[in-house]
């Protein structure tokens, strides 16, 4: 036995935790197998591993793996079986796929895959209700499945310079999430709906995200209140007329946003949702237009001023909901106030849904579980909306220079709103394409 072999067995032998970083290694050293049975941490961070071995499995005690920065491609199904793994670092690879069985590993709570070459995350992954952290930044995402707002213990999620689109809105309804983190993307509209445990969201260069929830923006500003004893829209301001900045400190967190909520912005993508043409009649200068897009599940808008009867489908889909889940949306804003509730309701003939596989009720199935665009923000109502509402859009008090959108469950309710909301502005807007 070469000196350096026997100094890593020594090191073997004498530790719990392994950290070879930067040791130029090219295999998985066969040591550890020999004689590191014991071993609960391993660091094998920039090395120029190209795959990890099978017997990878007989480490019964490894509890922490980090493979942070090697040249691994593709994962052995054996990797699956080491249920005992509570953080698996696989970042900075040239992973492509993630196998399915990774669901196996139910112990995960952090599961770290930034700066690979992943488009798609397995369903399967939903059978880590353990996770507490899910970072994907830097892959090749499009979507994120509606299912990462089942995972009931996730608090953080990571996924920075992707290609998304929108976000799941069954998010919206995860319990735990504490931080969303979403920065250099394509996102042309965040949730509508009000987040059940008001997290963090940094949403940095997203340029064609050009406004803001009622319900969100307001959830964004109360969280600092208590942080400082000014203006509350002192907390929310702009530069000029091309580039909007919101910056707000929650927790020692900056959400920085430079060129969104532009009015000039491209419109380029998410070509199936409706799409709003914002008339901005302005005091002084030009008159502005500008389009906004609404999230896909939205399927018919109308107007503040607009009387007609909405449809059986929407109508069954918010009974429905509303008989078995209390979902509720309060927004104070004297002082600044913002509560989400949703649980559900606790009946003695509680049933699960029944939904044949016909298209329509398959539809039906996925909107209801995956929760309503929104709750109706007029303050007595408290109706969930699913396809169709009355939408209003304007600029609030507290925040000048945003564009807002609320939405209501009927023309009362939104006339309503507007007569008491502290909407200073109300926009004209008609559909485009």
């Amino acid at each position: 036995m070469d000196p350096d072999s026997t100094e890593m067995v020594n090191e073997i032998k004498d530790k719990v935790i392994l950290h070879w970083n930067c040791r130029g290694l090219v295999e998985f050293p066969e040591a550890i197998r020999i004689y590191g049975s014991h071993i609960q941490e391993i660091y094998l961070k920039w090395n120029k591993l190209t795959t990890l071995p099978p017997w990878i499995i007989e480490l019964f005690n490894v509890t922490n793996l980090y493979m942070y920065g090697n040249l691994i491609k593709e994962l052995p199904l054996e990797l699956c079986q080491m249920t005992q793994l509570t953080v698996l670092d696989l970042s900075a690879n040239k992973l492509e796929q993630i196998p399915p069985c990774i669901g196996n590993l139910i112990n995960l709570k952090s599961l770290l895959l930034n700066q690979n070459f992943i488009d798609k995350l397995p369903v399967e992954m939903n059978k880590l209700h353990n996770l507490e952290t899910l970072s994907i930044s830097g892959n090749k995402l499009i979507a994120l499945p509606e299912w990462i707002g089942s995972l009931s213990k996730l608090k953080e999620l990571n996924a920075d310079n992707n290609h998304l689109k929108e976000l799941p809105n069954r998010l919206t309804l995860s319990p735990e999430i504490a931080i969303i983190s979403v920065c250099s993307n394509r996102l042309k509209y965040l949730p509508l709906n009000g987040f059940v445990s008001s997290p963090c969201i940094r949403f940095d260069a997203n340029i064609y995200l050009n406004y803001l929830s009622y319900p969100l923006l307001y959830q964004l500003i109360s969280q600092v209140q208590d942080l400082y004893t000014y203006d509350q829209r002192s907390v929310l301001g702009y530069g000029d007329n091309k580039t909007m900045f919101l910056i707000v400190l929650i927790n020692a967190i900056h959400i920085y946003n430079h060129r969104c909520f532009k009015t000039d912005c491209q419109n380029t993508v998410l070509d199936t949702s409706i799409k709003l043409n914002i008339k901005i009649n302005a005091s002084y200068g030009k008159d502005t237009d500008f389009i906004i897009e609404l999230p896909r599940q939205l399927l018919k808008v109308h107007s503040v001023h607009e009387n007609t009867v909405i449809s059986l489908w929407e109508l069954a889909l918010r009974k429905t909901y509303a008989e078995r889940y209390n979902h509720t949306l309060n927004i104070s804003t004297s002082p600044m106030y913002v509560t989400v509730q949703y649980e559900p309701t606790a009946t003695n003939n509680h049933q699960s849904f029944d939904f044949t596989t016909s298209s329509i009720n398959y539809a039906s199935y996925n909107l209801l579980v995956n929760g309503p665009v929104s709750v109706c923000v007029h303050s007595q109502c408290q109706q969930p909306i699913f396809t169709e509402a009355w939408v209003i859009v304007g600029i609030s008090h507290y925040a000048e220079s945003i564009t807002t959108v609320a939405l209501c469950c009927c023309k009362r309710c939104a006339s309503e709103f507007t007569k008491h909301s502290n909407m200073t502005v109300i926009h004209d807007w008609c559909h485009t394409t």
